[in-house]
């Protein structure tokens, strides 16, 4: 019997290394996109922003400086890729990080970027 919903999707298993521990291909490829998705500087501000908390197009759009429709069509992207989830609340939609792995990936790279360029050993 059809209910009209889709059979929930198992969750990710851990990361399909090859023998000599890199990625197969097509574990590659996705992660390579979430990552061409986060090229973009537009949508690593409304990433984030949504870091804060849940917010409203509106809010996301004053935030950026984008329109109300460009900051849309970004979500639209965002969530897509998992990376953001969206939740009604009345007539407005409100956006977070989908879960703390996101976080996590933009709170290291913040890090990252943030460090002085020569903190660590250089390898020889």
């Amino acid at each position: 019997m059809n209910t009209g919903t889709k059979p929930a999707k198992p969750p990710a298993a851990a990361p399909a290394a090859l023998p000599d521990g890199a990625l197969d291909r097509d574990r590659a490829e996705e992660i390579a996109s979430i990552f061409h998705l986060l090229g973009e500087p537009n949508r690593l501000s409304i990433l984030t922003a949504c870091m804060a908390g849940p917010r409203s197009v509106n809010d996301l759009a004053a935030l950026t400086g984008m329109s109300p429709s460009l900051t849309s069509h970004h979500l639209r992207l965002l969530k897509a890729a998992r990376l953001v989830r969206a939740r009604r609340q009345g007539k407005f939609v409100h956006y977070a990080v989908h879960d703390h792995h996101v976080t996590s990936v933009l709170l290291d790279m913040m890090e990252h970027v943030a460090e002085p360029e020569h903190t660590h050993d250089e390898e020889a």
